[in-house]
């Protein structure tokens, strides 16, 4: 199996706190510098069980940028289509965990991706349409989303759409995507649809699905997935995990579901909570 995944790598940047935050105050914490990125956190978990992956992404011409390459070439990523940059600067996410490992706030820095232009992401067509499988994260330009999906001309294009503002930017191209992976803003924001009880995220789902794409995966944290296609949507449960960080949860999720794209709904949406919940229950 081939994949490549275009999209962000980044530095984060973790504080957890010791105890329950004080906003205003010092809180004492723990805090970590790691390579992330949604991107190149999904491409990392599939290298890591042995996945021939490319990651294709933008990064400065900064002791960031060469951390994060050296990470990503250590753990199996290749990463000879990335695009290295003096004129902008690699980027950084901050994100800030309460003492139970949930999100109190996260920062980024992250625009790196989006300078992507289209003559350098063209000079890399043929590793782009070979692959088995294309995996976008929508950190890029919507000029740049377009031509990843033209230059695969109908094969399989998987996509995580990070945000509930950049989920938009496949708005116009969804007839286009076979897997979208999207938590629950995310999907609000593409069907304004409120996603307040099950009905509503079938709704939801299904309105994703009449759009053009093959599949939908919403995630809802505790709550577990919801999977969908043009034959039924169903419901997959968490699993009850100790939860030690947030960080790369969703990312981990959709290196699950990719790693079984040929699969059928269930397995795929089994497999992305198994691969969430180890992540979860690890320290990061």
């Amino acid at each position: 199996m081939q994949v490549v995944v275009i999209g962000a790598a980044n530095i984060d940047i973790i504080t957890k706190s010791k105890a329950a935050i004080i906003p205003g105050d010092s809180n004492p914490a723990d805090i970590k510098l790691k390579a992330g990125g949604v991107a190149r956190n999904i491409a990392a978990m599939l290298a890591l069980r042995k996945i021939d992956v490319d990651l294709i992404t933008a990064i400065g011409d900064d002791p960031f940028g060469n951390l994060l390459r050296e990470s990503c070439i250590g753990i199996g990523i290749n990463t000879d289509a990335w695009i290295v940059k003096n004129n902008i600067s690699t980027g950084v996410y901050l994100a800030s965990l309460e003492n139970n490992g949930e999100l109190y706030a996260g920062f980024n820095a992250t625009t790196a991706p989006e300078s992507i232009r289209t003559a350098e992401l063209t000079k890399h067509k043929n590793r782009i349409k070979d692959a088995d499988l294309l995996i976008l994260d929508l950190n890029l330009s919507e000029k740049i989303i377009a031509l990843a999906i033209e230059l695969r001309n109908e094969q399989p294009i998987m996509v995580d759409a990070v945000s509930a503002s950049k989920a938009l930017r496949v708005k116009s191209v969804l007839g286009k995507i076979d897997i979208l992976k999207i938590n629950r803003l995310e999907a609000e924001a593409l069907t304004g649809i409120t996603l307040d009880t099950k009905q509503r995220v079938k709704q939801a789902a299904y309105s994703l699905v009449n759009s053009g794409v093959k599949r939908v995966f919403i995630t809802l944290g505790m709550a577990g997935v919801c999977a969908a296609d043009a034959n039924t949507a169903l419901f997959v449960p968490a699993v009850p995990i100790v939860v030690k960080d947030v960080t790369g949860a969703g990312d981990a999720f959709s290196a699950g579901i990719a790693m079984k794209y040929t699969k059928d709904l269930r397995a795929q949406a089994e497999a992305g909570i198994t691969l969430a919940a180890e992540h979860l229950g690890r320290n990061s």
